[in-house]
């Protein structure tokens, strides 16, 4: 059976620190008996958005406890997966779990604790009718949030994600590709979020299985995102991350990513920077060669 091992890590954004600013990203890892997991979710930047650091921690905290409990239920019934329908419905179900869950817990939240008049006044004037709405019992977008999750198992892999941010999957032939469909709702700092009454309608997923199955996924926030200026130099910083990994063991890689957050986003988005990912590294070395032949090839003159 492969070993799949989970990290996550988030850093308060350079911009935030200088304005006195909570980190509004949050990130989550597991390692359960026979699949792993990891998450992170990224709470809105606009002081309009009272309370989204609360809302990013409790999207991670639902997604791990509706996906223990969507994991419980497949048991040994895991084929079901292998058609695209069913999984299609599958997949429905666990989102619409998930944002039920976060609706449950931002609701309690707000039950033992409406809002101060001291968190209220921080809506700048011109926004004044996000307070208007709040005062009015419409307290859900002050939790705004995205989120990105995978689960990974011995025979399947799969992500969910609303929202911004990214999702990186390495593969054992040394590829890497960003699978999730994008979201034309996502442009600028506009993002689809699971404040939004059309949450349930607005998550993307990608599965792998069989041969398709990845060496690592890695995920990020916006703020990593946009802490490189294309793709490409996205997918350079984890396969960096990866053979850091590969070399060093995921316990010392992960402090060193760690200790380079706070330098990523002072010298890139200034955003809050959360990273999680799973790896397997057995298969993580085999792709990591295999790149590293590869480019050799490419760059050894011919006969």
């Amino acid at each position: 059976m492969n070993k799949y091992s989970a990290f996550a890590r988030s850093c308060v954004g350079a911009s935030h620190l200088r304005k006195n600013i909570v980190c509004q990203d949050s990130s989550l890892c597991a390692e359960r008996e026979k699949y792993s997991f990891a998450a992170v979710a990224d709470g809105h930047g606009s002081p309009c958005y009272l309370r989204t650091e609360r809302g990013s921690r409790f999207a991670v905290e639902c997604a791990l406890e509706c996906a223990d409990e969507f994991m419980e239920s497949l048991d040994e019934a895991v084929e079901i997966l292998d058609n695209s329908k069913d999984r299609e419905r599958l997949f429905n179900q666990l989102w619409r779990s998930i944002v039920s869950r976060w609706h449950e817990r931002v609701e309690a939240d707000f039950a033992a604790e409406p809002f101060t008049e001291e968190e209220l006044s921080r809506i700048p004037e011109k926004q004044a009718y996000y307070r208007e709405r709040y005062v009015s019992g419409r307290f859900m977008d002050a939790y705004g949030t995205t989120l990105v999750f995978c689960v990974m198992a011995e025979n399947f892999a799969f992500c969910i994600q609303i929202g911004d941010g990214s999702c990186s999957v390495f593969f054992p032939d040394g590829s890497i590709v960003s699978p999730v469909p994008d979201d034309p709702g996502c442009h600028d700092n506009v993002t689809t979020s699971l404040c939004q009454d059309n949450a349930v309608l607005s998550a993307r997923n990608c599965y792998f299985s069989g041969d398709s199955l990845p060496a690592a996924v890695f995920l990020g926030t916006d703020g990593v995102e946009n802490s490189y200026a294309t793709e490409t130099e996205l997918h350079g910083f984890y396969i960096g991350l990866a053979r850091t990994v590969s070399e060093n063991g995921l316990d010392e890689g992960v402090c060193q990513l760690e200790e380079f957050l706070p330098v990523m986003t002072k010298k890139g988005s200034g955003d809050d920077v959360s990273c999680a990912g799973i790896i397997e590294l057995n298969q993580l070395n085999s792709g990591l060669n295999r790149l590293f032949h590869d480019n050799q090839n490419e760059q050894s003159p011919t006969a």
